[in-house]
């Protein structure tokens, strides 16, 4: 599938959030708790030669790297000190570590690897079929893909109120990108839902991940202000109130 995405914006907005995001993006740390218990559940245990995109803080990277004997990873993030902060995360855990930063779609990816691993990432990108293309040539025979992602409906809130959001693959489209160039073992959707006190923490959590900037150009709110003044507009109508 392709988009259009302003990458220089997206990793703007996540470099913004370089010391919140850890302690803030708690659905993410989830998926990938998730994700590290599959990959034990499905005995994956080829990880010599790894290539991890959208690194972030490295959650996920030190699991995995805490787990297995990783020989070899190459770390991508579109935000360059994420890599180093999950190279210093691993960095007892792993001999070789390998930084690869900034838009994966524009890297020339290592060959011979045994898996290449994405949590939460891949919704950001333009052309994922292309990718899974040049993925599945950089892998061993054998070697696995194991990625997560954000589909239809991922803060359907906002989207009703800004007219603002990524493009998400449906479930049956990314089904076949994958399995064009792969063999599907595990697939598995699931909504996640996360309550939050007020209008402002709403506000404060979208700017501490990083996810402010979920849609190119277009929409109808031109600050946070503005966007918080329509929130509540819609929360008081919810709840009777003039």
């Amino acid at each position: 599938m392709k988009t259009v995405l302003d990458k220089e914006r997206v990793a703007k907005h996540f470099g913004s959030c370089l010391e919140t995001y850890e302690d803030n993006a708690t659905v993410q740390q989830e998926i990938s708790r998730q994700f590290f218990n599959l990959l034990s559940r499905h005995e994956i245990s080829a990880f010599s030669r790894v290539l991890e995109i959208g690194c972030c803080t490295g959650f996920l990277t030190e699991l995995i790297c805490s787990a297995h004997v990783v020989k070899s990873i190459w770390l991508n993030d579109i935000v360059p000190e994420f890599c180093s902060i999950t190279a210093e995360r691993i960095k007892r855990n792993v001999k070789e570590i390998h930084l690869l930063p900034g838009d994966i779609e524009a890297q020339i990816l290592p060959e011979g690897l045994d898996i290449v691993l994405s949590s939460s990432t891949f919704q950001w990108l333009q052309d994922l079929e292309k990718l899974f293309a040049r993925i599945h040539g950089c892998l061993n025979e054998g070697g696995i893909l194991a990625f997560s992602l954000f589909g239809p409906g991922t803060m359907e809130e906002i989207r009703s109120l800004t007219g603002r959001g990524l493009p998400y693959l449906e479930h049956s489209e990314l089904q076949k990108i994958t399995t064009a160039f792969f063999d599907l073992v595990h697939i598995h959707r699931e909504r996640k839902r996360i309550y939050l006190p007020s209008v402002r923490a709403v506000l404060r959590h979208i700017r501490k991940t990083g996810v402010g900037d979920l849609a190119a150009p277009g929409g109808r709110f031109r600050n946070s202000e503005s966007l918080k003044g329509s929130i509540e507009h819609v929360l008081k109508m919810i709840s009777g109130f003039r």
